[in-house]
């Protein structure tokens, strides 16, 4: 392992030496009396900060030039630059370029080049592209629109790795830490999954189409962005409205995107259509998904994988002034969904919800305040494939009522030009009801009452949070923020099927349930840019996440009920502990970026981390059953996730005649151990590597990749964990973009590889009919095409 490692570091550290030289060689010939610099932040119309541009300063007279990325902050900066005169462009996903000039630099200055940037029409097409990423930590990656699941746009983001769960309920991982460890937002709002399986997690409920932008901070996150996680942040954000310019009377535009996928005969497509005046705009985002089972490399249908979904969404937005007001309501509706790796399958999920959204710009910030409200109604019972295999007429209804409600408001202020001063205040309340109703013919174990699994369950969480960016000059930032977040969480008394269930809902019910935890977060985060080829960035946080109402709250030590509990798909059964502390982490890591300019940009970027965390929710063996499962308690224990995240890309060559190519590559490596039995945590991602090379010439493009993972030998041994084999598998895609029109094809899994899925959990359709836990395994051979058309 550790000569892995070495191997991986070994470009980096040739690449900080060969940047270290050509520093010395420029600064003797630059001193610093000849030379100023260049600073600013970007931002939208609203005044939200854009990070992810692209920022080039170009000399209009000699032959300068550097580019930069903003960062999560909106910032860039370029330091010793030469006087002159200057050019400077900023491209930026969704914006319409924008370009500076002329921008004169005076030795010895610093030069302010703060921008607001249009809005441009927003195409939903396929780019996961490094360039478009925040400059140290932070990954900024465009929805796929040509894709059933929106969380296939984290996949080639550092420090992610994907649970596979039902086809449109895959759950991201940051750090090894998923789930509801990890913050995720949708267009700001924050949504608890209403199932104990978890199978209408967060992302679920934004079609590829919708997500405009989805920003990765993995590790540590300022306060502005946190609260109530461990692993970071991810954000999924709606395209930005579209008004016309000043004289226009209307402006008019739409994009449809349909594909299909070979292997499960997945297809789908999104319609997107706008209208909009100067201050008014109206916009429509609707999509469908369906698949069916797919097949694995050795032909062997993998059951229960089938789905289907639509979305809609429709958005009101007014613009006055310094006034943004936006209106979103949307409604979401799967009526059937397999899951390979659980007991049950969702046979019904429906979602409707309002986020109403409005922003100031002040003199010197702006003003920020949202308020949301989401409704869900869940069903699971068994699909067809698991009747195929439990019998004719099986059945077991759960359902779920869950009620999410919040707001949060943020402001933020210029205290001078080198400071700025962000403090917000958050609310969010998320209720849930769990009834099992009864089933005729199969009292007591499942009749003849209604089992109540969660009554009334309520989990408030009141959080505040300030921070100050300080930007010392151009070479030293620093971010400092203290955040609190409240949370009271309680649910009344509970009952079983029948008395069979009578001592466990009794002894539950003899329980005060009401908990208060008080969580007090910190961040403290420094950044120093050396010079144009390497910036460093490195911190501390401290984060809390208090427990779920399912970790807290779920009671029944009942073999059959508590196999009903978890969200891991791995068949054991768990059931939960009222007692339960908030987990508590203490994560250091920095970011060493390196970076070369035109003409042919590279970069490499390498993330050390290491996180300690108190009170870990990990879990105690209780017994064992009939059946070999052991019955599993949640409990707090702590633990260490130590790793590293290194990520680049190359560009070759870069000219009219023979267009682009660029190597690019990414790839994580995990340790996680509970610290009290010096055992490995639970679905621990095994080291990965991913490898691209595309070309681009005229609209044309091509490319081939490579997915490396390593065997998974790092086992729970109370989970009874199953190893994975090592695997490396490969793919092909090619692509034509005009002005109006895109299409797209790929070929994934080339030679059609046999391998299993290090976090995909284990085959419980397989174990039912055979008694046999294996992992599931992955998708075989698939062919994909897609089109986009915009009018």
């Amino acid at each position: 392992m550790k000569s892995k490692l070495l191997l991986a570091l070994l470009p980096a550290v040739c690449l900080y030496w060969q940047t270290n030289t050509i520093h010395a060689q420029q600064s003797a010939v630059l001193s610093p009396a000849s030379t100023g610099s260049v600073v600013g932040v970007l931002k939208d119309p609203s005044g939200a900060v854009i990070h992810g541009a692209h920022v080039e300063l170009r000399s209009t007279i000699g032959d300068f030039h550097q580019t930069r990325i903003s960062d999560h902050l909106g910032h860039f900066s370029f330091v010793s630059v030469p006087a002159g005169d200057y050019q400077l462009t900023v491209t930026a996903p969704g914006f319409a370029n924008q370009i500076l000039r002329p921008l004169t630099v005076v030795a010895g200055a610093e030069v302010p080049a703060n921008l607001s940037l249009k809005i441009a029409v927003v195409t939903a097409s396929v780019q996961v592209d490094g360039q478009d990423a925040s400059s140290i930590a932070a990954s900024a990656l465009r929805g796929q629109a040509s894709s059933h699941n929106s969380a296939d746009a984290l996949a080639d983001a550092p420090g992610v790795s994907l649970h596979g769960n039902g086809e449109l309920a895959t759950i991201p991982f940051l750090h090894g830490l998923g789930d509801e460890r990890t913050k995720i937002v949708v267009d700001g709002m924050t949504i608890s999954s209403a199932c104990p399986n978890h199978m209408n997690p967060t992302l679920s409920y934004v079609a590829p189409a919708q997500a405009a932008q989805v920003t990765v901070l993995a590790g540590i996150t300022p306060v502005s962005l946190g609260g109530d996680s461990l692993g970071g942040t991810i954000s999924a954000e709606s395209p930005a409205p579209a008004f016309a310019e000043h004289g226009n009377k209307l402006r008019e535009d739409g994009t449809f995107t349909g594909y299909y996928r070979s292997n499960g005969e997945n297809w789908g497509g999104s319609l997107k259509e706008g209208i909009a005046s100067e201050h008014f705009s109206l916009g429509y985002v609707g999509s469908f998904t369906t698949t069916d089972d797919y097949s694995d490399g050795a032909g062997h249908k993998v059951t229960s994988t089938y789905a289907q979904s639509t979305d809609h969404a429709l958005t009101l937005a007014a613009q006055s002034g310094r006034n943004l007001f936006l209106a979103t309501g949307s409604f979401h509706h799967t009526p059937f969904e397999g899951f390979v790796n659980a007991y049950m399958d969702l046979v019904h999920n429906d979602a409707t919800s309002l986020n109403l959204r409005y922003r100031r710009t002040l003199a010197s910030g702006s003003l920020d305040a949202r308020f949301y409200w989401q409704n869900t109604t869940h069903e699971m019972n068994f699909l067809q494939d698991k009747i195929a295999i439990d019998g004719a007429g099986a059945s077991m209804p759960m359902n779920t009522h869950g009620r999410d409600l919040g707001y949060l408001v943020r402001y933020e202020s210029a205290l001078s030009p080198r400071h700025t001063f962000r403090a917000g205040n958050e609310l969010y309340r998320f209720r849930l009801d769990d009834w099992w109703p009864p089933v005729a013919g199969m009292a007591p174990m499942m009749g003849p009452d209604t089992f109540i699994n969660i009554n009334n369950g309520r989990r408030t969480r009141l959080g505040t949070y300030a921070e100050v960016f300080s930007h010392w000059n151009p070479r030293w930032s620093t971010l400092i923020g203290l955040r609190n977040d409240t949370v009271w969480s309680d649910a009344g008394n509970v009952q079983g099927y029948s008395m069979m269930y009578a001592t466990d809902a009794a002894a539950f019910n003899a329980e005060n349930h009401a908990r208060t935890d008080a969580n007090f977060d910190l961040t403290a985060l420094a950044r120093y840019d050396a010079n144009e080829h390497v910036a460093v960035e490195f911190g501390y946080a401290r984060k809390n996440r208090s427990p779920n109402l399912y970790e807290r709250y779920t009671w029944s030590t009942s073999m059959m009920a508590a196999s009903m509990i978890g969200w891991f798909g791995d068949g054991n059964v768990y059931y939960g502990n009222v007692a339960l502390k908030p987990e508590t982490g203490n994560l250091v890591n920095g970011t060493l970026l390196l970076h070369g300019q035109a003409p042919k940009p590279w970069e490499v970027k390498l993330t050390p981390h290491l996180n300690y965390i108190q009170d870990y929710i990990d879990v105690d063996v209780a017994s064992m059953s009939m059946m070999g499962l052991p019955l599993l308690r949640f409990a707090n224990h702590d633990a260490r996730i130590g790793g590293g995240d290194l990520s680049g890309f190359a560009t070759l060559w870069d000219s009219d005649a023979a267009g682009t190519g660029r190597l690019s590559a990414v790839g994580a490596w995990l340790h996680g151990t509970r610290t009290d039995s010096n055992t490995p945590l639970y679905q621990m991602m095994p080291l990965n590597l991913r490898l691209a090379f595309d070309e681009e010439i005229k609209g044309l493009s091509a490319g081939i990749g490579s997915e490396m993972v390593d065997r998974k030998s790092r086992l729970d041994p109370n989970r009874m964990e199953l190893l994975t084999p090592g695997y490396a598998l490969f793919n092909f895609h090619a692509a034509y973009k005009s002005k109006y029109v895109q299409g797209g094809f790929r070929v994934d899994n080339l030679f059609n590889r046999l391998y299993e899925l290090p976090l995909g959990g284990n085959n419980i359709d397989i174990y039912s009919a055979t008694g046999n836990m294996t992992p599931v395994t992955g998708r075989g051979q698939s062919v994909s095409i897609n089109l986009t058309a915009t009018f």
